[in-house]
């Protein structure tokens, strides 16, 4: 058990630097990894990851199905559903689209489907190339450029707040408060991080309940005005749904893009061969994204709990009740998939790795 327990750590900073060695363990290890200190089975092989992500025996809710106490198996897990000190994060993700079952999350996906038009995203590459020309002027003038700072942070913030709605003067705070909410999902947050991320998921949610009311007065060419609008066989969302999905597509369109945009960087910073090929043309940048996700995820792995019997991988059974952690970044460097999959190679283009994440649930951002 101590040697297993060594294998991976995600709470160890020298892990998240660096997890892709830690990965390969694992994947010689076995197709499954219990982790003794968090209780999750982590799937490791890129065949497994995507056939469990269209896998129904799992899911991301259990509570359409079963209480806490008939399902949950590690009773040190009830304590979270127990707490209510958290309550205001529990209303926001009762109704989170990343995290719902079918039939909530088939009607929820449809309607913001409706909302989120080809038409709606192309008006943000204007916007988007202004702001990038001004950043690199200043950078120019200035002398330095913080890629996150200056660049990623104000660009994947304006382009997701321009999409949705929001005011320009109130897009620092929803920087603020998003990345006080997304700190809840680190792994072993203490309870004043937990405690923090309930108080801005309450002040994030109040502000889009503002929001909400200011649209319905005076409608505008927005994502939010779509999401108040849009009907499936003639339901609109509730206030609830709306504020929560608004909250999720600021925040994942918001810090993924900008990890997405940071990786990216640092995998040409390490590869200048592979920069030079970019800047020659001689690779699409089509295929240059595509092999920056997959060589560096921007979030690593997802949760889902296992809803049924039945459920193994490999040969190893793992049972209702069970964590499973869909691993991403290991599923991406399987040499059962690629070959030589440690490599940064542009040219690779491979459209087949799991970063946009898979079946019910794949990313609604994905081009």
């Amino acid at each position: 058990m101590a040697d297993s327990a060594l294998l991976f750590d995600p709470t160890d900073p020298a892990t998240a630097l660096d997890p892709f060695p830690s990965y390969a363990r694992l994947r010689e290890h076995g197709p499954v990894w219990h982790s003794p200190q968090s209780g999750i089975h982590f799937i490791t092989r890129h065949a497994d990851v995507h056939a469990a992500w269209r896998d129904k025996r799992l899911g991301s809710d259990f509570s359409q199905r079963y209480t806490p106490e008939e399902f949950i198996r590690d009773k040190a897990d009830l304590q979270p559903w127990r707490d209510d000190r958290y309550a205001d994060f529990k209303a926001f993700e009762r109704w989170d689209m990343i995290a719902l079952e079918p039939p909530d999350h088939t009607k929820l996906r449809r309607l913001v489907t409706t909302a989120f038009t080809p038409r709606s995203i192309e008006a943000q590459r204007g916007p988007a190339s202004r702001l990038i020309s001004e950043r690199i002027a200043a950078a120019r003038e200035r002398g330095s450029l913080d890629l996150v700072q200056d660049l990623a942070e104000p660009l994947s913030l304006t382009i997701i707040c321009e999409l949705i709605g929001v005011p320009e003067p109130d897009r620092m705070r929803i920087l603020a408060l998003s990345h006080d909410v997304v700190s809840m999902y680190e792994p072993s947050p203490s309870d004043a991080v937990k405690d923090h991320a309930n108080l801005a998921v309450r002040e994030f949610a109040a502000y889009t309940a503002d929001l909400i009311r200011a649209r319905r007065r005076q409608p505008a060419d927005d994502l939010l005005t779509g999401l108040i609008d849009a009907t499936v066989d003639g339901e609109h969302l509730s206030d609830e749904q709306v504020i929560s999905t608004v909250m999720v597509l600021l925040m994942a369109g918001h810090e993924a893009s900008v990890n997405a945009a940071s990786n990216g960087v640092a995998a040409f910073a390490a590869h200048p061969d592979q920069w030079q090929l970019l800047r020659a043309g001689t690779v699409p940048m089509k295929s240059a994204i595509e092999e920056i996700l997959r060589w560096d995820p921007p979030l690593q792995f997802f949760q889902r709990w296992v809803l049924d019997d039945g459920f193994e991988v490999r040969g190893v059974q793992i049972p209702r009740g069970s964590k499973v952690g869909l691993m991403i970044g290991s599923s991406n460097r399987d040499p059962e998939k690629y070959e030589n999959p440690d490599a940064f190679r542009i040219e690779r283009g491979e459209t087949s790795h799991l970063s946009f994440g898979g079946g019910i649930h794949f990313c609604i951002g994905a081009p």
